[in-house]
C-alpha cells in the first residue's frame, strides 16, 4: 500500500518521467556520438585514399569540418528560407556529398590531363632507350621533361622501384590508379620488352602514334557533341532556375513545394524525369572511339 501511495505521487511520477527522459537523452546522444566517430573514420579513409590518388596534401580531418560546417550552414539557410525540416535535411546531405563529387572530377580531370601526355611520355621513353639509357634512366628522363601529373606518376613508380618494389609491380600500380586503356598498353609493351626481349622503343613508338591519332579523333567528337551536352546541362537546370525565379517573385504559391507531401511528390517526379532526360542525352552523345 505504501508503494501504491509513493507511485501516485505526482512528484515521484515527474522524477521518474524526467530519470526516464534523461536516460534516452543520453541513449540518443551515445548513438549520435557512435554514428558520428563512424561516419568520420569513413569519410577519412576515403577521402584520404581519394587525396593521395590525385597527389593532393590535405588534412582529411579538416575537410571533414569543413564540410560539417557547410551541411550546417546550408540546411539552416535552406530551413530560414523554406521552413521545411525535410529540405533543411536534404541540403544538408547534400553538402556532405560535395567534397567527393569534388575529388573525383579533380581526379578525373588529372587522369585525362595524363591521357593527353601520355603520347610525348611514350616518345621520351623510346628516345632514351634508343640513345642507350636504361629504363629506370628513361623514366626518370621523362619525369624530369614532363609536367604534372605524367611527372608525378612517374617518380611515383620509380620511388616505388627504390624501395624494393619491381617493375612489373610498379607498373601494376600504375593501372590501378589510372584505369586506362592506354595505360594498360603502355605497362604491357614494358613489361613484355622487359621479360620477353624485342624491341621495346619500337613498341613504344607504335602506341605513341596510335594514341595520339585516337586523341585527335577523340577531340574532333567532343567538338561536334558540345551543343547536345550543352542542352542536357541548361535542360537539366532550367527547372531548378525557374522554381528559384517563381519563388523570388511569388513565395506564397511555390511555398506547398516544399511544404506538402503532395509538393515533394511533384519535386521527385521532376527530378527523375529530368535526371532520366539528361543521362539520355548524355548517351547519344557519348560517342565510343
Amino acid at each position: 500500500m505504501a508503494w501504491l501511495e509513493l507511485a501516485g505521487d505526482p512528484i515521484v511520477v515527474l522524477l521518474a518521467v524526467f530519470v526516464a527522459a534523461a536516460a534516452a537523452f543520453v541513449a540518443l546522444v551515445a548513438i549520435v556520438r557512435h554514428l558520428s566517430l563512424r561516419h568520420r573514420e569513413r569519410f577519412e579513409r576515403t577521402i584520404d585514399r581519394s587525396l593521395r590518388n590525385a597527389f593532393l596534401f590535405i588534412d582529411p580531418s579538416s575537410l571533414h569540418r569543413l564540410m560539417l560546417a557547410a551541411a550546417a550552414v546550408l540546411s539552416l539557410a535552406t530551413w530560414l528560407v523554406t521552413g521545411s525540416v525535410v529540405a533543411a535535411l536534404a541540403a544538408a546531405l547534400a553538402a556532405g556529398t560535395v567534397p567527393r563529387l569534388l575529388l573525383a572530377r579533380m581526379r578525373r580531370r588529372q587522369v585525362e590531363a595524363f591521357r593527353q601526355q601520355l603520347p610525348d611520355v611514350l616518345m621520351l621513353i623510346s628516345g632514351a632507350l634508343r640513345a642507350g639509357n636504361g629504363l629506370s634512366q628513361a623514366l626518370a628522363g621523362a619525369s624530369a621533361e614532363l609536367p604534372a601529373p605524367a611527372r608525378n606518376e612517374l617518380e611515383l613508380m620509380l620511388r616505388e622501384q627504390r624501395l624494393g618494389a619491381t617493375l612489373a609491380e610498379s607498373l601494376v600500380s600504375l593501372q590501378r590508379r589510372l584505369r586506362l586503356e592506354e595505360t594498360a598498353l603502355f605497362a604491357s609493351a614494358l613489361r613484355i620488352g622487359t621479360e620477353a626481349g624485342g624491341n621495346v622503343a619500337d613498341a613504344l613508338e607504335s602506341l605513341a602514334d596510335a594514341t595520339r591519332r585516337k586523341l585527335a579523333i577523340e577531340g574532333k567528337v567532343h567538338a561536334l557533341t558540345a551543343q547536345g551536352r550543352l542542352q542536357a546541362a541548361v535542360m537539366g537546370l532550367l527547372p531548378s532556375a525557374l522554381a528559384a525565379v517563381l519563388w523570388a517573385f511569388d513565395p506564397d504559391a511555390m511555398r506547398p513545394l516544399v511544404a506538402d507531401w503532395r509538393g515533394w511528390t511533384v519535386c521527385l517526379a521532376v527530378a527523375v524525369a529530368q535526371l532520366a532526360g539528361y543521362l539520355m542525352i548524355r548517351r547519344l552523345v557519348a560517342i565510343e572511339i
